[in-house]
């Protein structure tokens, strides 16, 4: 199926690359269907493009590529609900947020989005009595910026 992006144009994306996240994104409840979108494969960021809304689009990136210690363990319920079998079964994201004026990024590491990505759901979630915020500071390695200079 072909989709329209507000960042990527059209694009060609394949059923089997949907990620249906049943009770949509928490603020954006009405989309549920998204597809991850990897615009470079040694960048260390991607997007999670929403198929119904050209206009949303996600920065996102691997929280523990950036924050080695950064560690939770999933409910049972969110387990269930994503039916999630296996831990191979699980990919984690967080959103990242860029400042204006392109200086500085912070990461979401206290709500971040759990895919299961063998049945294709995802959610994002809350992460209770965690020590972790909305806006932690995120500081590239040289590698990692040489990386998102190629990409864009």
């Amino acid at each position: 199926m072909k989709i329209n992006t507000l960042f990527f144009g059209e694009l060609e994306v394949e059923e089997q690359e949907v990620i249906t996240f049943p009770q949509g994104i928490p603020g954006f409840e009405e989309w549920t269907r998204y597809v991850l979108i990897h615009p470079e494969e040694s960048a260390p960021f991607s997007y999670i493009q929403s198929l119904e809304e050209a206009g949303l689009s996600f920065l996102v990136g691997n929280p523990f590529s950036f924050f080695e210690e950064y560690d939770f363990t999933l409910t049972e319920v969110v387990q269930l609900e994503l039916q999630i079998e296996s831990p191979d079964d699980v990919a984690v994201w967080s959103v990242i947020t860029v400042n204006e004026d392109c200086t500085a990024m912070t990461v979401n590491l206290l709500a971040p989005i759990v895919m299961n990505t063998r049945v294709r759901l995802g959610k994002q979630i809350i992460l209770h009595d965690s020590p972790y915020r909305t806006k932690h500071e995120l500081v590239l390695s040289p590698a990692d910026e040489a990386a998102s200079e190629v990409e864009g």
